[in-house]
C-alpha cells in the first residue's frame, strides 16, 4: 500500500470511528447496518478495479458503524473487551471500478462457544458484488481471549442462544489454528500423486 492509500485509509478509520456513525438511528443486534464508500484512485490495482485486499479494510469501516450503531462499542468499551478477527473468507462476484459508489452491508449473524460472525457484503443497486463472513473473538485487556458465556454475564444479553448454522461452524472448525500458546509448526502435506510438478515449457 502506497503512503498516500495508507494515510487515507486512517482518515477513513477516523471519520467511522468518531463521525460517521453519528446522527444515524439506533440498530437491534440483528439489524443491518448500511454505510456508503466510493472507489478512490488509492484502492485500485493495475485492472483499474479496487484490489481484493482493500475490500478487507473496507469490511473493518463497516463493522465499526455496525458497532456504535448497535451499541456495542460502548458496553464492551466500558468492560475493556475489545474484538479482534480470528478468520474471515471472501467471495468476488463482480468488480469495483474506479469512483464507482458501494454500499457495505453488516450484520451480525450469530455466536459459537468462543467467538462471534458478522456478514458483510459490498452492494450496488441492491446487487450483491462481494459477500464475506468474518469470525471475530473477544478479549478481555490483561485476561485475553473470553467465552461467549462470559459475554452474556458482563452485558446482560443472551449471546450463548444466537447459534450460527452447521455450515459456518463447520467452516470454523476447518480452518482454526492452534491457541497462541500451543505449538503450530509449519509442515505441509506431500502433494497428491496427481498434481503437476512444473509448468511445463513453451
Amino acid at each position: 500500500m502506497s503512503i498516500i492509500g495508507w494515510v487515507n485509509m486512517w482518515l477513513q478509520w477516523i471519520l467511522a470511528v468518531f463521525f460517521r456513525s453519528r446522527g444515524k438511528p439506533r440498530l437491534d443486534l440483528t439489524a443491518v447496518s448500511r454505510i456508503r464508500y466510493r472507489v478512490l484512485p488509492t484502492d485500485i490495482d493495475f485492472l483499474m478495479h479496487m484490489n481484493n485486499g482493500r475490500y478487507l479494510s473496507y469490511m473493518d469501516l463497516g463493522r465499526v458503524d455496525l458497532t456504535n450503531r448497535t451499541g456495542l462499542t460502548e458496553v464492551l468499551t466500558k468492560r475493556d473487551i475489545y474484538a479482534v478477527v480470528a478468520s474471515n473468507t471472501m467471495t468476488y462476484r463482480k468488480s469495483l471500478n474506479l469512483f464507482q459508489a458501494f454500499t457495505i452491508e453488516s450484520r451480525l449473524i450469530g455466536t459459537d462457544e468462543r467467538s462471534f460472525y458478522i456478514e458483510q457484503r459490498f452492494v450496488v443497486d441492491e446487487e450483491i458484488y462481494a459477500r464475506g463472513i468474518v469470525r471475530g473473538r473477544l478479549i478481555r485487556k490483561g485476561k485475553g481471549a473470553i467465552k461467549v458465556a462470559e459475554l452474556d454475564e458482563l452485558t446482560g444479553l443472551d449471546w450463548s442462544a444466537w447459534q450460527v448454522s452447521p455450515d459456518l461452524s463447520a467452516w470454523a472448525d476447518e480452518f482454526r489454528l492452534p491457541p497462541t500458546k500451543a505449538p503450530a509448526p509449519s509442515s505441509w502435506d506431500a502433494p497428491a500423486a496427481h498434481s503437476p510438478r512444473a509448468v511445463p515449457e513453451r
